[in-house]
């Protein structure tokens, strides 16, 4: 698959932004489903993509840790 595509870049950003979070989130789905994935949020969402907030939050840092950390995901990107 392709690299993805964001909204917002990593640099000086946590997991509690929505906009790293959820994009880490949908790498990860269209990974898994090998093809391109399209979710969007508000400030104030509390379920996106039919998953409470928070478990997308936990998927994106099982995801980080799996890389390495996060200064290893915001090195190389999601590719």
């Amino acid at each position: 698959m392709g690299n993805a595509v964001t909204g917002g870049g990593l640099h000086g950003k946590d997991l509690s932004k929505a906009d790293v979070s959820v994009n880490i989130y949908a790498h990860i789905k269209a990974q898994e489903l090998q093809k391109p994935i399209e979710l969007f949020c508000a400030i104030g969402d509390e379920e996106i993509d039919g998953k409470p907030y928070e478990e997308i939050v936990k998927i994106a840092k099982d995801y980080i840790n799996k890389l390495g950390g996060f200064e290893k995901l915001a090195e190389w990107g999601l590719f």
